[in-house]
């Protein structure tokens, strides 16, 4: 389908053209736009299409490719990024489970409220938006006004709802940013109505991908939100004596099993079998402005990949060490949010659960980058270093009370 169709248009120095819009009945299977077609820019390109077959079946997937960097964006999946490519390095990992899996076969109550595994293989994955953590009980009011006690799921609901719409997005002028954008809503009669508005943006040639995101309470009374960004990382930049590099203000393990690795924390070990996952929680520094940065730095220094945002928004990072054998999923997940991922009734109680009021907003931004090189490398240490400036961070050898359930 061309680009100048009837769902298309020019909006503000951008060409807009509509993939899907449930409300006014807009669906478009397969579609693709480049630099050459267009007449604008240098080596891009937007392909959206529908998976057929097996457990991907019905699953919509839109690639941006800026030149340079590529990666896949899955609408069917609460507009997660599934997968990437920067001058030939993966980004992601390798998950055991291997298709994107549609939401239609993740039952999230199974396993005692850890079915989202049944479908986690994202290089970056939404975690909420109205829960996210440990699969754990919490208390609500029912559609007879009564207290009832319900089983809140690992990580929420966002990343196994279908977006409502979908637009992908062309800068006509330079720097020519180019996307994807998507609304999402997490709401239920007598429940939430949470509304997640997004644009996942690049530009040509460059080596980062900016998430924007708003959510935004759409019932008439105040709610709770909680809003976490699982991203992911495993070869080639994840191998034994790479290391996490942060402005660590504090930090301390989730529980015992995270306790023995307090002393290396920071360094990522080789494969191993039967590994059980190891959890930190930190609060970081950042610069004048509220920003700051963490990095996995590959062992000889040659590669690295990193994540911006703001601790205004999403003041609570959590390192996840799973670093188990390949075929059963060797990753390390970076983990900015808007609290702990502990079970929220701990998070309430500490005052970390955002509560918006009627038609408030929420937003947050998170930047991943891609280093190659060791000039490249150097250069973000040095940002990390100058947002840390000397500071040396304060390591609880056991779990402490103002982190995690002791």
């Amino acid at each position: 389908m061309a680009a100048s169709s009837k769902s298309s248009g020019s909006d503000g120095g951008f060409l807009s053209k509509t993939l899907t819009d449930i409300e006014k009945e807009v669906y478009v299977e397969d579609w693709s736009i480049s630099s050459d077609e267009l007449g604008v820019g240098e080596g891009w390109s937007i392909e959206k299409r529908r998976l057929s077959g097996g457990l991907s079946d019905g699953v919509d997937a839109v690639e941006v490719n800026n030149g340079k960097l590529s990666f896949v964006v899955v609408p069917t999946r609460g507009m997660g990024i599934w997968k990437g490519d920067y001058r030939g390095n993966f980004l992601g990992w390798a998950s055991p489970v291997k298709e994107l899996v549609h939401p239609q076969f993740v039952n999230l109550e199974a396993r005692g409220g850890l079915g989202w595994l049944d479908g986690f293989n994202e290089w970056m994955v939404r975690c909420g938006l109205a829960s996210f953590g440990a699969p754990s009980l919490d208390v609500i009011r029912d559609n007879t006004g009564r207290e009832k006690d319900v089983l809140l799921t690992l990580h929420g609901r966002i990343a196994n709802i279908p977006a409502s719409t979908v637009r992908a997005k062309i800068g006509l002028k330079a720097p020519f940013e180019l996307g994807v954008e998507g609304v999402v809503y997490e709401r239920s009669m007598f429940g939430s109505n949470l509304k997640l508005t997004t644009s996942i943006t690049t530009t040509p040639e460059s080596n980062s991908l900016k998430i924007s995101d708003t959510v935004q309470n759409l019932r008439s009374s105040p709610d709770e939100m909680q809003l976490l960004y699982h991203c992911n990382y495993g070869n080639p930049f994840l191998e034994e004596g790479a290391r996490l590099q942060a402005p660590i203000r504090r930090v301390a393990p989730i529980n015992p099993v995270a306790m023995q690795g307090i002393d290396s924390f920071d360094v990522i070990g080789p494969p191993q079998s039967g590994f059980i996952e190891q959890v930190y929680f930190m609060e970081l520094l950042a610069d004048n402005r509220g920003e700051t940065r963490v990095a996995l730095v590959n062992r000889d220094e040659t590669r690295a990949v990193s994540v911006s945002f703001s601790v205004k928004d999403l003041p609570c990072f959590t390192l996840w060490k799973n670093t188990a054998k390949f075929e059963d999923g060797y990753v390390v997940g970076f983990e900015p949010g808007t609290s702990f991922p502990n079970p929220k009734r701990f998070e309430r109680e500490r005052n970390r659960v955002v509560k918006l009021r009627p038609e408030e907003q929420y937003r947050s931004e998170v930047i991943l980058s891609v280093h190659i090189g060791k000039d490249e490398v150097r250069d973000v240490q040095r940002a990390i270093e100058g947002i840390r400036i000397n500071t040396k961070p304060v390591v609880f050898k056991e779990p402490i009370r103002d982190f995690s359930r002791v």
